[in-house]
């Protein structure tokens, strides 16, 4: 009799160990799922991006460096407010931090863009952009560091040369164009409405640091248009707390620029110019002057797998006749021929042949050849 309760204890417990195991089992499979769920719907919300760029080269007289070529790496961020996805009513945003790869090199430099801002110069990380806001339906508006919209709709279709460019047009008129609002514009408030191939935005900078009381320190228009390959685009900027004597986080009085585009893309062909007048806008040493500035891109796939690509173009600033610099200008054309790999991934080897003049009519700059890398993911 004790023989046959102590087994039958024994069985009792083993029953009660077994389904033990299986509630366990099942709450580390529900919390499995759980966790994967949550994965799977940050996931669903946030998409990483980066794109690592590096060049090699050497100037004429023989200096050679390692230089950046704007490496950043990034998310994007998108995630629905209703539950009825047809509404289409969205909480967006983005951070994009610039990489330091390489220390620069004043003489052979690789960068259609600076880079980082005045004050994060030579930082091994620093902030590109970084932005938050809302989407319904063809509307988005947006605050934060972010493109403006003289460079995303006005000037951004010549913006197509794996290194060297982007010195003709004002976009990054002093670093990256933060505090005048036409490059990577410091605390931005944007909207903008994209239909099909119609798109049109604007902006305003509220940076707090107004010596003139003004509630919005900058704004900004752009419009562009696309169909067939070809398109058209237009930016225009204004700074209105501008001082006469600027700090580096101050913008010149007066500064105003305005930039048309237009550029055909179809099959191996790609065309693209872009035309700016820019006041009070470009800097020289202590003095900011008057100009225009002409950027030209033309670029062809010449191999059966479309992978091999040689670009040519050039870049022209020139100030106006009343501003007392001489001879000064920008002036360089473009060489390039590149092999790309998949994602945008790409090999290239450039030239930046130099005509830029002093006020003298003296040549300024070194003309400069090299290598370079571009990785996306």
């Amino acid at each position: 009799m004790k023989k046959s309760l102590a087994t039958c204890g024994k069985t009792v417990v083993l029953i009660i160990t077994l389904l033990l195991i299986q509630e366990i089992q099942a709450q580390t499979q529900q919390e499995k799922k759980d966790n994967s769920n949550w994965i799977d719907a940050i996931a669903s919300r946030v998409t990483p991006y980066g794109s690592l760029r590096i060049g090699a080269g050497f100037a004429e007289e023989g200096e050679i460096g390692i230089s950046n070529n704007a490496p950043r790496i990034g998310i994007k961020l998108k995630h629905s407010l209703s539950k009825n996805e047809t509404d289409n009513f969205n909480v967006i945003g983005g951070i994009e931090l610039g990489l330091n790869l390489v220390s620069r090199d004043e003489t052979v430099e690789f960068a259609v863009d600076p880079g980082a801002g005045i004050a994060q110069v030579g930082d091994a990380v620093f902030a590109r952009l970084g932005f938050a806001g809302f989407s319904y339906k063809d509307f988005e508006l947006t605050f934060g560091k972010q493109n403006s919209v003289y460079y995303q709709l006005g000037a951004n279709q010549v913006d197509k040369f794996s290194a060297f460019g982007g010195a003709a047009i004002g976009v990054w008129n002093i670093s990256d164009g933060g505090v005048s609002g036409t490059g990577r514009a410091n605390q931005l408030l944007k909207l903008t409405y994209t239909n099909s191939g119609l798109k049109i935005g604007i902006q305003g900078q509220a940076r707090n640091i107004s010596v003139n009381s003004k509630s919005i320190d900058t704004y900004g228009l752009g419009a562009s248009y696309a169909i067939d390959g070809f398109a058209i685009g237009v930016g225009y900027n204004k700074v209105l707390d501008g001082v006469d004597n600027p700090l580096p986080n101050q913008a010149k009085d007066g500064d105003e620029a305005f930039v048309t585009s237009v550029s055909y893309e179809k099959n191996r062909l790609s065309v693209a110019a872009s035309y700016a007048n820019l006041k009070q806008h470009q800097k020289l040493g202590d003095n900011f002057y008057d100009a225009s500035g002409v950027e030209f891109y033309l670029g062809y796939i010449f191999s059966k797998n479309n992978r091999w690509k040689v670009a040519t173009g050039f870049n022209y600033l020139s100030p106006n006749d009343d501003e007392g610099l001489g001879d000064f200008n920008t002036a360089f054309i473009i060489g390039e021929v590149s092999y790309a790999f998949k994602k945008g991934s790409k090999i290239f080897a450039a030239s930046k042949i130099d005509q830029s003049k002093n006020s003298i009519g003296e040549k300024r700059n070194q003309s400069v050849y090299g290598i370079g890398v571009k990785f996306d993911f």
